[in-house]
């Protein structure tokens, strides 16, 4: 069997609450779903390799040699952040450096005013004691890692790594004593002195943490018999193997897997103008994709802290499944507090006496409260209803439904707001705009958000839960180089980039070598594409023709991914099994209930109808018409916006 497998692809994304898997190259691609494990997140992912291995027939090390590539990504760096339980990070500063920024360090930079030491220049009389005095007291606070930054010019490189040959001479690697240095110029090169500060001590903050984690990812891998490097995907929508990884560039890795799968889809479909949204349990990511592109910010603030670091521009807004609803002076109110996955909403049965999302979808029938996701959960509909009751229907001086009813209708309220003003700032056109309702709660939101933001209509998929991890599937091999404008050797960036490449295993013929600027104006800063970069004369006089506004330099190698079968759907039946009430309005009815795993290609359902799969639950309310597309896909218009 593995012989017939021998293309799997394995992609992965662990979230806080799911693990979600999705493998393509069997007969019809495999999702799983598990829950994560915060204790050991390697220990969720090798349930999820479990759960797709048995839907195979297989065991985990007979998939994973049939497995071409495992490609993952991770909130670890975005939940070390949230529970500051990264790195005590120690910053030497030279001191032009630290008079001009020392004191003015943001508060949520996650470094302590008592590990930040000034040095004397390199070259001074008595540096090299200095610096290692220096180190010593930092060491002596508990200091753990520690960075090198020197104040800017064409000499930056071999000013800081003189620092760090300070440092090694004294503590070489061998000794028990012996510390990380991470020079700030080997982060990233911007020539903002602030920004790369920030941006070096972010990065050795998540280090130690993310290392240890991917490095027991892989080896867990290679004992059960994978033997190809892990790929780790980065915020900049490609991926790389982990020697080759930086901390601070898995942050927003997996909300980058989900914008790379909307883009692919939207390519699919032929659709120009798209909206993704990722409805996750606490929070949804709102992606604009304009000919199936996305978009970078490439000084984007992470946690409160400006860093330099291309990642995938989409805004994020406090409205989840688990968000909480509350009447507050008369008016309510979604998000964005979450009850989170502890105690969560209150039809989970853990104590949660918040009303949320969740609850609101319960309490109106829009669930089936015996196999919430795929059974895993069993819902608690008469807690969801008190909860509703308590604290949002007897403020608003209302019933339980009408309550659950404006509970749902403000929290797309909310999310169409954004998208709006997303649509608003780029031009674009909301009637000629689609929505993307991804994310385990998309489908839940997805005809009132695109009707109350005016859009063409909304498109769910049936590997919606596992988006992101779908999304991973369609991601290049990716290697990034930075110089600054007025000390760019290209040529020897681009021989590095290829060298690199053969490294990863790939055939340097199918490398794709592209410039990259980062230039000023309007007060923001902006990526530019600069085409080809394989003549590096010819690449280095485009970028100098933009003069001053030019910032920075990237040469991006691009390898093609190994990628995955895009969904398709054939056979299945039409013939609603089964039906639920459901209170659409003042009155419940009993409401057509579709298993979307059945539906063929080209089903039209009319609304009201309930269209569910083992991990998400689609509602098409009523004057809505939803058609099942050649991917299983469910296109969902109001009656005025047929074509």
């Amino acid at each position: 069997m593995a012989a017939k497998l021998e293309r799997l692809t394995i992609d992965l994304d662990t979230g806080g609450t799911f693990t979600d898997g999705y493998v393509s190259g069997a007969a019809q691609p495999i999702r799983a779903k598990v829950d994560t494990t915060p204790h050991d997140l390697t220990e969720g992912i090798l349930r999820c390799i479990d759960d797709a291995a048995a839907e195979l027939g297989l065991d985990r090390a007979a998939l994973l040699r049939a497995a071409g590539v495992v490609r993952l990504s991770t909130t670890v760096g975005t939940n070390t952040l949230i529970n500051r339980s990264g790195a005590k990070v120690g910053l030497l500063l030279d001191a032009a450096l630290h008079a001009a920024v020392a004191s003015r360090l943001p508060e949520r930079l996650p470094i302590s005013s008592a590990l930040i030491e000034a040095l004397p220049a390199p070259a001074a009389d008595g540096a090299p004691a200095a610096t290692v005095a220096a180190l010593r007291r930092l060491l002596e606070r508990g200091a753990r890692i520690v960075v090198v930054a020197l104040d800017g010019g064409a000499d930056l490189a071999a000013r800081e790594r003189r620092v760090r040959s300070f440092i090694g001479a004294e503590y070489p690697r061998h000794y028990l004593g012996a510390v990380p240095v991470l020079p700030s110029h080997e982060v990233t090169l911007t020539p903002d002195p602030f920004v790369r500060v920030c941006t070096a001590v972010l990065d050795a903050y998540l280090h130690p943490v993310m290392s240890r984690f991917l490095y027991r990812v892989e080896d867990e891998l290679r004992k059960s018999g994978y033997t190809r490097p892990l790929l780790v995907a980065q915020s900049n929508g490609g991926t790389s193997r982990v020697a080759k990884t930086t901390a601070i560039r898995t942050w927003g890795s997996g909300p980058a897997g989900g914008v790379a799968g909307a883009a692919a889809l939207a390519d699919h479909l032929g659709l120009e103008s798209v909206v993704s949204v990722d409805v996750g349990g606490t929070s949804s990511d709102v992606a604009v994709l304009r000919g199936g592109r996305w978009s970078y910010d490439v000084q984007p603030t992470i946690d409160a802290v400006p860093a330099s670091l291309p990642v995938l521009e989409l805004e994020s807004i406090g409205i989840g499944g688990g968000s909480i609803a509350a009447v507050v002076s008369g008016e309510l109110r979604v998000g964005p507090k979450s009850a989170g996955a502890q105690p969560g909403p209150a039809a989970f049965g853990l104590g949660g006496q918040e009303a949320t999302l969740t609850d609101a979808a319960c309490v109106l029938g829009l669930f089936d409260p015996a196999h919430f996701l795929g059974g895993r959960k069993t819902l608690d509909r008469e807690a969801a209803r008190r909860a509703v009751e308590e604290r949002v229907a007897r403020p608003l001086g209302t019933g339980a439904e009408d309550a659950a009813r404006r509970i749902l209708a403000q929290a797309a309220r909310v999310v169409a707001h954004e998208i709006s003003r997303a649509l608003g700032e780029r031009g674009m056109s909301p009637a000629a705009t689609w929505l993307f309702a991804t994310g385990g709660a998309g489908g839940l939101l997805a005809a009132p958000m695109a009707a109350e933001a005016s859009l063409a209509g909304a498109v769910a998929f049936p590997l919606s839960p596992v988006f992101s991890a779908f999304g991973l599937s369609r991601l290049d091999v990716l290697h990034t180089y930075e110089a600054t404008p007025e000390n760019a050797d290209l040529g020897a960036l681009i021989e590095r980039a290829r060298r690199d490449m053969r490294g990863e295993g790939v055939d340097v013929a199918t490398v794709t070598l592209r410039l990259e600027a980062d230039v000023s104006g309007d007060g923001r800063i902006d990526a530019l594409d600069l085409g080809d970069a394989s003549d590096a004369e010819a690449a280095l006089g485009r970028a100098r023709a933009h003069g001053g506004r030019l910032r920075l330099l990237r040469l991006k190698a691009i390898a093609p991914g190994r990628r995955s079968a895009l969904p398709s759907r054939s056979g299945g039946t039409s013939r609603p099994p089964s039906s639920r009430a459901v209170a659409w309005g003042v009155s419940t009815k009993a409401t057509p209930l579709y298993d979307w795993n059945e539906l063929p290609a080209q089903t039209v359902i009319e609304g009201p109808a309930i269209v569910e799969s083992r991990d998400t639950t689609v509602p098409i309310p009523p004057g809505v018409q939803a058609r099942v597309g050649v991917g299983g896909e469910l296109v969902m218009t109001e009656g005025n916006r047929r074509s």
